[in-house]
């Protein structure tokens, strides 16, 4: 009986972080395609960015 229970308490625990679990996958797939971008357009963004704060 004490199995059962643990299996539930298991199941639980995975159902309250898949949300999060989701959401931090998503970010960083959203990180690596905007990294790839950045890097295929090399300095000139980076030029941008001083200019606009220096």
């Amino acid at each position: 009986m004490h199995e059962k229970r643990r299996k539930k308490e298991k199941k639980g625990i995975v159902s309250d972080y898949l949300p999060w679990l989701l959401i931090a996958i998503a970010i960083l797939v959203i990180l690596m395609i905007a990294i790839f971008v950045l890097k295929n357009q090399g300095t000139s963004l980076i030029d941008k960015l001083k200019g606009l704060f220096g």
